[in-house]
C-alpha cells in the first residue's frame, strides 16, 4: 500500500518542529564542536604528512573528514543539521571520506534533518555503533574524587618531546595491553600539534600512568582520548584527568564541556560522577565497501 501523503506531510511537520527546540540548537553546538575539533586534528595531519592525504571538507551535509583509510578521524560528522540534505549532498561527502571506494562511516544524531535517514537507507548504510553524548556546564568546578586518590599521583599538561610516552598510555589503556602498534601512534600523533588542543598527563611519581585531552571550538570543551594504563587502575588518575581538563576548559571561557562513550562502560560512570548528563544517543553509520 503506497503511504497516505497527508499522514508523511504530519510526520514532516512533527519532525520540523522538533529540529526547531533548545534540545536541537544544543546537538547542533555540540556536534558542530566535535566536528571543529576533529577537523583540526585532521589539518593538524596534513601539516605534518602532506602525503597523508588529510583534508577537510565543510559542506551543506556536514563535515567530512579524509585522514587515510583507517583511522578514527575519517568519517562524516554533523551530518543533516543545516537543513535538508540531498542525494548530491551525500555524494560529496562519501566520496570526500572514501576517495577509492571501501567503507563510508557517518555520524548521525537524533536532530538530524529527517532527509538524512532516509537518504542513508536507500543506500544501504547499517547501524554499527551506538554512542553517548554527554554535557555539563562549566560555571561551577567538577566534583571531588569519591574517594582519596593515590598520593602519588599527579596530572599535568603534556611537555614537548613527551608526546610519544602519552600515547603509549592512552592506546595502552584502549588496547588493554602495553604492546602499542607504531601505526595506532601515528594515526593519534596529530592531536599533539593540533589548534585548539592541550594534552595532559596522568603520573604516579615519574611514571606517566595515562592520558588525557582537551580541545575548544565554539566556547565547546570536548574532552575526550583519555585512557590509563592497566596496571595502574584504580588510583584516580581518569577522574583526576577529567578534573583537570575541566578546570582548564573554564580557564579559557568555555560554557559547556562534552563527550562521547559508549554504553554501560566505566567511561560512563566516570562522566555521571564528574555532573555530566546525557544529552542524546548518537548513532555511527557504517556503508560497506
Amino acid at each position: 500500500m503506497p503511504p497516505d501523503p497527508d499522514d508523511l506531510a504530519r510526520r514532516v511537520d512533527a519532525a520540523q518542529s522538533i529540529l526547531a527546540t533548545p534540545a536541537a540548537d544544543e546537538a547542533r553546538a555540540l556536534e558542530g564542536a566535535y566536528a571543529g575539533c576533529s577537523a583540526a586534528a585532521a589539518r593538524a595531519m596534513a601539516r605534518l604528512d602532506p602525503a597523508s592525504g588529510a583534508s577537510v571538507l565543510e559542506a551543506a551535509a556536514g563535515v567530512a573528514i579524509f585522514a587515510g583509510q583507517g583511522s578514527p578521524l575519517t568519517q562524516g560528522l554533523a551530518m543533516g543539521l543545516r537543513g535538508p540534505v540531498t542525494a548530491a549532498d551525500l555524494d560529496a561527502m562519501e566520496r570526500h571520506v572514501a576517495p577509492r571506494g571501501g567503507p563510508r562511516q557517518l555520524e548521525v544524531c537524533p536532530y538530524a534533518d529527517p532527509t538524512l535517514p532516509v537518504l542513508l537507507a536507500e543506500r544501504g548504510y547499517r547501524v554499527h555503533e551506538w554512542q553517548l553524548v554527554w554535557t555539563r556546564a562549566l560555571a561551577e568546578p567538577a566534583p571531588g574524587p569519591a574517594r582519596p586518590p593515590d598520593p602519588a599521583l599527579r596530572v599535568r599538561r603534556l611537555r614537548p618531546g613527551e608526546e610519544d610516552a602519552f600515547f603509549r598510555c592512552v592506546l595502552a589503556g584502549f588496547l588493554e595491553s602495553e604492546q602499542v602498534p607504531d601505526d595506532a601512534m601515528a594515526l593519534m600523533r596529530p592531536t599533539a600539534f593540533a589548534e585548539g588542543y592541550e594534552l595532559y598527563v596522568a603520573l604516579v611519581g615519574d611514571e606517566p600512568v595515562g592520558g588525557g585531552t582537551l580541545a575548544c571550538s565554539g566556547g565547546v570543551a570536548l574532552v575526550a582520548g583519555s585512557g590509563v594504563r592497566p596496571a595502574f587502575r584504580r588510583r584516580g588518575a581518569q577522574g583526576a584527568l577529567l578534573r583537570a581538563r575541566l578546570d582548564r576548559a573554564r580557564e579559557l571561557g568555555c560554557a559547556v564541556a562534552t563527550s562521547a562513550t559508549l554504553p554501560g562502560t566505566a567511561s560512563r560512570r566516570n562522566m555521571e560522577r564528574h555532573g555530566f548528563h546525557v544529552a542524546y544517543p548518537r548513532i555511527v553509520m557504517l556503508r560497506p565497501g
